[in-house]
């Protein structure tokens, strides 16, 4: 057998999938950070969202109630899903249920507040792989938008580290990304889905909400995957 050649193989697949996940996290960043813009709209209305199957039941049903909303974007959509976006993520009006505002320590916390353990972990996280924060920012650094952006850093990194030969910190990276991601993604965004599909009064946000829950909890087996096909690469070049 030759291994160079399947060594080859594997990185590039490796990479192909790093890049489409990093794609992903950042799309799903974007929509959480603001509301959508007149461009972003029209963007995505230019999308035939009913047309998608990856294969993951929910984020297909969200792929249609997004498809179903904006099939006849006009004069007042844009209006409709900045209320929106307010009344959800920033729990504007909305004094009864505010469990759908983006900040991992509002859910993670004893008594639900912003800026607690949460929030200081993945900050010492960032800082430790050297990831800064947009110099505008005034969020909290455990803002949903930059824990997805921090993902895709990451697959970014390890096609980097890929690239340059370096299988020992590219198994790093992954390593890293499989804890943000269980310590930090799947620890809380069931209750914030759970919250949106509570809030949210257009079927945009609540397809949002289907395709981010289905994809954090698909994206565990593909980060578990890489890190397995990672080690083995490093182990191989190590013995080499």
């Amino acid at each position: 057998m030759d291994t160079s050649k399947t060594n080859q193989e594997t990185i590039e697949n490796i990479e192909q999938v790093n890049s489409a996940r990093a794609g992903f996290y950042r799309t799903l960043a974007s929509l959480f950070y603001r509301e959508l813009t007149a461009s972003k709209i029209e963007e995505l209305s230019g999308i035939d969202f009913s047309a998608f199957d990856c294969g993951d039941e929910l984020m297909n049903e969200g792929y249609a109630l997004i498809a179903h909303e904006l099939r006849r974007p006009d004069g007042s959509t844009r209006q409709r899903l900045a209320c929106d976006y307010a009344h959800t993520f920033l729990a504007a009006g909305n004094y009864d249920d505010h469990m759908a505002t983006p900040y991992e320590s509002v859910f993670t916390s004893e008594d639900g507040l912003l800026m607690q353990e949460a929030r200081d972990d993945v900050y010492r996280m960032y800082c430790a792989e050297h990831v800064g924060l947009p110099a505008d920012n005034h969020e909290p650094e455990d803002h949903l938008t930059f824990e997805l952006e921090f993902m895709a850093v990451l697959a970014d990194r390890m096609n980097e580290a890929l690239a340059d030969g370096n299988f020992g910190e590219a198994h790093r990276l992954a390593a890293v990304s499989r804890d943000f991601h269980t310590r930090h993604l799947e620890s809380w965004i069931d209750n914030l889905c759970d919250g949106i599909d509570r809030v949210a009064e257009t079927r945009f946000y609540r397809g949002v909400s289907k395709i981010t829950r289905g994809f954090v909890h698909m994206d565990d087996e593909t980060i578990e995957e890489i890190d397995e096909l990672l080690a083995a690469l490093a182990e191989s070049k190590a013995v080499a």
